[in-house]
């Protein structure tokens, strides 16, 4: 009698095509990536269309500062690494839902949602609010993260026979040539308007101001609010809890950026509060001062203290839906 065991090793190895995988185990294989790569695709539109609107309508956030993967995520944040994501994913989608290249498209569908589940976890481990996935909808790095791990475990399990041999020739049929052909023209359909879209949008964050890192390792910045006109309001990201201050960019705002030992800026306080106008902040800047501000009904958000910041106070900052429409400085 003879026994036969399927070896581990070898069916590990056929993934680099160095043993080839029976016609019935292919079939079964191409039968569940068959279902899956219409989810995949799925998401990828999803989050294409997402982004480009993103990018055509609203300025980018500023990544989480502070962070040990802070450059990482800064050059993540490129407009134009994004828009090139968002062209990418419409064409690798098209090819999903059409079934061309069906052993490359799982190898890519693996080798992509692995690369998400790493910036989702380096963002969620830099404390990022959302994963920035899907545009505008905020949704925490932890579940990105976790539903990009299921679909890596998923793939691993309808993995098919990939032909990583360096053969990049496809023998296309009739029928596939024309899919392909097809897939090109739905593309530049959908890929063309969205470019011009998202390259409509001037790019509208500020710039902080000077910055200077000390040999102790910390950051000095000089304040140069006259630049932010017209710009995105830039402290947000760099409150001490930024989420806090995602209420100011909804409506029209006027910023008091205060020292708290300031006497002009405590009398520019007073006066504010006297006047019950509404819709008024105040941004303090960290200080070794131990005198507290006035009493206010306000609400009040601080700088990171992890830097040192340097402005001339007071300043009053007027923003309409996060953009600045006035600066005025010692008033």
């Amino acid at each position: 009698m003879r026994l036969h065991f399927v070896p581990i090793i070898p069916n590990i190895l056929s993934c680099f095509g160095k043993v080839q995988m029976n016609s019935e185990k292919e079939k079964t294989s191409f039968f569940g990536f068959g279902q899956l790569r219409f989810v995949i695709g799925t998401i990828l539109f999803l989050a294409a269309g997402l982004k480009a609107y993103q990018l055509s309508t609203v300025p980018l956030p500023p990544p989480v500062q502070n962070s040990v993967f802070t450059p990482l995520l800064e050059f993540l944040n490129n407009r134009y690494l994004l828009m090139f994501v968002v062209e990418s994913e419409i064409l690798f989608a098209l090819f999903l839902f059409s079934g061309i290249g069906r052993q490359w498209t799982w190898f890519f569908s693996l080798v992509g949602f692995f690369a998400f589940l790493i910036v989702s976890a380096i963002k969620g481990l830099s404390g990022e609010n959302s994963c920035g996935c899907f545009g505008v909808v905020t949704i925490n790095p932890w579940i990105t993260a976790t539903f990009d791990l299921i679909i890596v475990i998923l793939l691993i399990i309808f993995r098919e026979h990939c032909p990583f041999n360096l053969n990049l020739r496809l023998n296309l049929s009739k029928w596939e040539k024309q899919k392909f052909l097809l897939i090109a023209v739905i593309w530049i359909v959908l890929a063309v308007p969205a470019l011009l879209s998202m390259l409509s949008l001037k790019q509208v964050h500020a710039i902080l101001g000077t910055e200077m890192t000390t040999s102790a390792g910390t950051k000095k910045i000089v304040l140069e609010p006259a630049t932010w006109k017209g710009k995105e309001f830039p402290l947000i990201a760099r409150f001490t809890q930024p989420a806090d201050g995602e209420i100011l960019k909804q409506g029209t705002w006027t910023i008091l950026l205060i020292h708290s030992d300031c006497p002009k800026c405590r009398k520019l306080i007073s006066d504010k509060e006297n006047q019950n106008n509404t819709n008024i902040a105040l941004v303090e800047i960290p200080s070794s001062s131990t005198e507290d501000l006035p009493k206010i009904s306000f609400p009040v958000f601080k700088l990171d203290e992890n830097n040192e910041w340097f402005a001339v106070t007071p300043c009053i900052i007027v923003i309409t839906d996060g953009i600045c429409v006035s600066i005025t400085e010692n008033p």
